[in-house]
């Protein structure tokens, strides 16, 4: 991974000296196409594969990657010549890049990792009527309902990975914090994850959890 990383600092060219990438490619894939609809899960914006991190002013890119038990995470900041990539396979892995990522940048580069997604200090009043409804897309179906007059996520693994998952379906609180965004926290874990409610230009209405776009299915559907 870090001889990866290498090659796109190095502007295409590997360790050795062969060019892997001509040195436009590797400027183009880091270099802004579109923004993320949220900013608090992964990055603000994304390159062509690369997505893109504003950390209080410092641009850095980046992939992250998750399976069943195991979650890699690479950052780079060319103004450094940095790349940091963490590979594991326990426990609560977001809580562990947020506290090694942080200390790694501020002591290498003085660069500060970007805010975690917090709940306001006073609690705001946000209509989740307009985002009840079932989302999904191939392996997941995401609920948002009403338990107890409380807004809650009820994500339902489908398919091939439901049948590797001891439980297919988690059930989440939702904790209001600005209009079409939400917080979640999984038991044990001690960052917030964001849920964000959008709608395409065209109109068609998504909820962005975990950092995959899930499309709304109709009422009848």
């Amino acid at each position: 991974m870090l001889a990866f990383a290498r090659l796109h600092l190095s502007g295409g060219v590997a360790a050795d000296g062969t060019r892997l990438l001509s040195e436009e490619s590797a400027r183009r894939m880091a270099e802004w196409q579109v923004d993320c609809p949220e900013k608090y899960l992964l990055g603000d914006s994304w390159g062509l594969g690369w997505i893109r991190f504003d950390w209080h002013g410092h641009l850095l890119y980046g992939h992250d990657g998750n399976t069943i038990g195991q979650a890699a995470f690479l950052r780079v900041l060319p103004e450094a010549g940095l790349a940091v990539v963490l590979l594991t396979n326990g426990g609560n892995t977001r809580d562990l890049y947020e506290d090694l990522y942080r200390e790694i940048f501020e002591e290498l580069a003085d660069v500060r990792i970007q805010d975690p997604l917090v709940l306001p200090e006073e609690p705001v009043d946000v209509d989740v009527t307009p985002y009840l409804g079932t989302y999904e897309r191939a392996s997941v179906r995401m609920e948002v309902l009403l338990e107890d007059e409380r807004p809650v996520l009820r994500t339902t693994l489908m398919g091939p990975l439901a049948e590797l998952e001891p439980e297919p379906v988690e059930t989440y609180p939702m904790s209001p914090v600005s209009p079409g965004v939400f917080a979640v926290r999984p038991p044990g874990m001690e960052t917030w994850a964001p849920v964000t409610f959008y709608a395409l230009p065209t109109g068609e209405e998504y909820v962005h959890f975990g950092a995959r776009a899930t499309p709304r299915k109709p009422a009848d559907g």
